[in-house]
């Protein structure tokens, strides 16, 4: 599943102003002493201090902005009148933690960016840095190990700029023993560099995966373009079968791609002919996570939310059922077991709250079948004609489990380590 970066483009900011927090609620009484309950508004203090945001039972409490005299700058969740869940504060000093809160004080997993360029990744308890976590220094220096009281404590590892590595038990930044090692340790290898140490370069392996669904009985398969991008050999798996696939043709603009494996499936799934419609019933279809969860196909539920994707894209729909890496390329299928769209992203949720000062709630997306059948024309690959009738779950289900396949990419070492920035590519490799 492809990740939407920060750069997340104007018209789209544009939208989550318009329907962000806050809106759908009336508006506080304009006399601030009044008690403020399940409405948004504005309350400045006698301080300077100056809350914009949402309320119940007269406090803070959903998302909302604080902003203290001093120019530092919360935005995010509150509940009870505290910074709870997850949010950004802006120091005026130019410091920046983005991550979560509890009763006002910085608890949980967060970034903490200084001013001075220095960084510290991990957890944080009671407002400071407790438990594991990653301290890189502006210098080139990296600290990573157990942290207490925003100190190093524990068991650590430190590479200095230098080369210098000290690696063993710390407390209060200070050394106390280990090995010293000069010049560096030998570092820890990545997964791709233990596949080439064991294999050599030329082995192909099982490297990431996606879903597709059969789109005529002579087994062709529609999936995402990103699923196969990259791979030397792409398997449809099916029933504890596999079958290799050739690309037939591929859309890298719509992110779509026609496969075509030498297999007769059972189930063909017919493309919806109807525009989609805004709140209606959906269901995503695929294989989240690949196998590592189980190897049987997931479905989740939600509703068309929006008619066009990030920028005005017509090509794309927006929806609310959840999508995890590995839904790639799956149906999202109407209540009649027509495909209506083909499931290719979501939003990153700690960039978008880095960048917009809020967390995205299910805000997934699909490209929409109208493009699905441009590109089967362009194949001479014909469609199963639609359903005209709703059908009953038991059916429903049935369908999506003989016309869902599970993709599979292998690859090169080589091929991997040129397509990791790339895709989701998993940890262990086969």
């Amino acid at each position: 599943m492809k990740n939407l970066t920060a750069t997340i483009c104007l018209a789209f900011a544009l939208l989550l102003a318009s329907t962000g927090v806050g809106y759908a609620l009336p508006s506080c009484p304009s006399d601030q002493d009044q008690y403020y309950d399940n409405c948004f508004g504005t309350h400045t203090f006698s301080s300077g201090n100056k809350y914009v945001g949402e309320y119940k039972d007269d406090k803070s409490h959903g998302q909302g902005t604080f902003t203290f005299a001093n120019g530092d700058k919360y935005v995010g969740e509150f509940r009870g009148g505290d910074f709870n869940g997850q949010g950004t504060f802006t120091f005026a000093s130019g410091d920046k933690y983005v991550g979560e809160w509890k009763d006002d004080k910085r608890n949980g997993q967060g970034t903490f960016t200084f001013a001075s360029g220095d960084k510290y990744v991990g957890q944080f308890r009671g407002g400071d840095f407790n438990g594991q976590g990653t301290y890189t220094f502006a210098v080139g220096d990296k600290y990573v190990g157990q942290f207490k009281d925003d100190k190093f404590n524990g068991q650590g590892t430190r590479t200095y700029a230098s080369g210098e590595i000290e690696e063993g038990l710390w407390k209060d930044d200070e050394f106390q023993y280990a090995q010293k090692v000069t010049p560096p340790a030998v570092a820890r290898e990545s997964p791709t560099q233990t596949l080439r140490r064991k294999t050599g370069p030329g082995k192909i392996v099982s490297a990431s995966s996606g879903s597709g669904f059969a789109v005529s009985s002579n087994g062709h398969i529609i999936t995402n373009h990103h699923v196969i991008e990259g791979c030397q050999n792409v398997k449809i798996h099916h029933n504890g079968k596999s079958v290799s696939a050739i690309v037939v043709t591929y859309d890298p603009q719509n992110d779509l791609a026609l496969l075509k494996g030498n297999f007769r499936p059972s189930t063909v799934l017919p493309l919806s002919t109807n525009s989609p419609e805004l709140l209606q019933d959906v269901y995503v279809a695929g294989y989240p996570f690949g196998r590592n969860v189980s190897t049987g196909v997931k479905v989740t539920k939600g509703i068309i939310s929006s008619l066009t994707g990030i920028g005005n894209n017509f090509s794309n729909i927006q929806i609310d059922a959840a999508l995890q890496p590995g839904n790639s390329g799956g149906p999202i299928l109407d209540d009649k077991g027509n495909v209506v769209g083909v499931a290719v992203a979501r939003l990153d949720k700690m960039k978008t709250l880095e960048e917009f000062g809020s967390i995205p709630e299910n805000t997934n997306f699909g490209i929409k079948t109208s493009v699905v059948r441009s590109i089967l024309e362009s194949s001479n690959v014909s469609s199963r004609k639609p359903n005209r009738r709703s059908i009953s779950k038991t059916n429903l289900g049935k369908m999506i489990s003989d016309g869902t396949f599970y993709l599979s990419c292998w690859m090169t070492t080589a091929q991997i380590e040129k397509m990791r920035t790339k895709k989701a590519i998993f940890q262990k490799l086969d």
